[in-house]
């Protein structure tokens, strides 16, 4: 079949290599003769001669990312543990799902909460929201407020709330609550973005349990889940604990 493609298209004639190429072509033929005359002086490959000393050095360092840091030896989780919250968080996505479709064919009466949610582009007003920073704000994920937030809105919240535990490098009680309610509406198949908070999320816990000097069980067990659930529910096994 490549065979063919060798096949010439123009009979072209003999083609006279000491013809004047300073001068015009007087017709078609002469014009493709020259055109086969300088693609015959062409080299089969061309290679630029680059001036790496031009070159400036890059001002930014980037670091590759790579997968979690393996946990201590006594804060790593099991197997068994790791599968049966996969099916715990499975079953609640399942339950909430039903709810929603419920809702949404007439089925199940609900009626929106009385209160006062952030804008979706108040980053400040969501984490305080979320994590309990003032009196006043100290809500819980309630099903009634978590059938309020649409799924760009459930993605946004949780890229504000992953950013916050990265410069805290903890996760309060709160806070968790909510990450792991967002986790539970987060619909799949995830896009890009969705998935890239996802890896930072499961990373920055394995950064922060790392570094753990004093044990608190409760948080230790929100970081195994966060890692464990961002890497075999949401397939990101590469960062999956062993």
């Amino acid at each position: 079949m490549t065979d063919c493609l060798r096949e010439p298209v123009f009979e072209v004639g003999e083609i006279d290599e000491n013809i004047n190429l300073s001068l015009p072509p007087t017709s078609g033929e002469e014009y493709i003769k020259r055109v086969v005359i300088e693609a015959q002086q062409c080299a089969n490959v061309v290679v630029a001669d680059v001036n790496r000393k031009c070159f400036k050095k890059p001002t930014i360092d980037v670091q590759p990312l790579s997968g979690c840091m393996e946990a201590p030896p006594w804060l790593g989780p099991t197997l068994d543990w790791q599968m049966c919250q996969v099916s715990d968080f499975s079953n609640i996505r399942l339950y909430i799902s039903q709810l929603k479709n419920e809702i949404q064919t007439a089925k199940r009466k609900w009626k929106p909460p009385s209160i006062n949610l952030p804008q979706i582009d108040d980053e400040k007003g969501w984490i305080k929201f979320c994590s309990g920073q003032e009196e006043e704000t100290k809500i819980a994920p309630t099903l009634n407020i978590i059938f309020c937030l649409n799924q760009p809105l459930v993605e946004q919240i949780l890229e504000y709330l992953v950013e916050y535990i990265q410069t805290q490098k903890k996760i309060e009680y709160a806070l968790g609550q909510w990450i792991y309610a967002l986790l539970v509406v987060l619909e799949m198949p995830l896009n890009p973005d969705a998935c890239s908070c996802l890896r930072i999320l499961a990373r920055t816990c394995s950064v922060i349990r790392a570094n753990l000097k004093e044990l608190e069980v409760h948080e230790t067990g929100a970081l195994n889940l966060f890692i464990c659930l961002v890497a075999r529910y949401f397939r990101q096994l590469d960062l999956a604990d062993p």
